[in-house]
């Protein structure tokens, strides 16, 4: 299989539905949220596609699910330091749409 361009694999990445805004939600909680938090700020999403994006971005090592012991126990979502780099991109893209785009 030839190897695919670098460009070509992070707009593949990026144009995959959801991946960016769940990843944008994520960064806004440093300490981790919940699947239903995810849920309810990445709208519109399902449940089960928001399951699947978030095992895929756990494959690629963007993010990690934790488990916070409690009653009842919760599942928590981080972005790792993999995936910090995309806070400077995101402000960077909402910037140059103030400028570019109005």
């Amino acid at each position: 299989m030839p190897e695919e361009k670098e460009f070509d694999r992070v707009y593949a990445f990026c144009a995959k539905k959801h991946n960016l805004p769940v990843l944008k939600v994520l960064l806004g909680h440093p300490h981790g949220a919940g699947f239903n938090a995810i849920l309810k700020a990445a709208k519109p999403i399902t449940p089960r596609i928001l399951s699947t994006r978030l095992k895929e971005l756990e494959k690629l090592k963007l993010v990690t699910k934790g488990m916070i012991f409690g009653t009842p126990p919760k599942i928590e979502y981080r972005v790792t330091a993999k995936a910090e780099g995309l806070k400077k991109i995101f402000t960077d893209l909402e910037e140059w749409g103030k400028k570019e785009l109005e």
